[in-house]
């Protein structure tokens, strides 16, 4: 293994770690999200379970890119509609006339 694909390896690593992290906060209710968020959580930590192996196996070395950049547009999106679910559930400030 080069170190290019010990270093994309251990990014596909950190991006899991980061999407457990927010599901973890979705599920203590840190985060407010809506169903459709919670789908892509699961749309993504299920895609991470099954390519785990895969990700992990040094003799897969042309499956690592595309396994990470599926899970990085998964994460991505999840991301961004956790975002989306905080922004519109933050209430509107009440600023005083300036």
């Amino acid at each position: 293994m080069n170190s290019d694909e010990a270093e994309m390896r251990e990014a596909v690593r950190e991006l899991a770690e980061a999407l457990e992290t927010m599901l973890n906060l979705i599920k203590a209710d840190a985060l407010p999200a809506t169903p459709e968020a919670h789908r892509l959580m699961r749309k993504a930590m299920a895609f991470f379970d099954g390519a785990a192996d895969r990700i992990a196996d040094p003799d897969r070395r042309g499956e690592i890119l595309p396994l990470a950049t599926a899970l990085n547009r998964l994460t991505i999106s999840a991301r961004e509609q956790i975002l989306d679910d905080a922004v519109t559930a933050s209430p509107v400030p009440d600023y005083p006339n300036v």
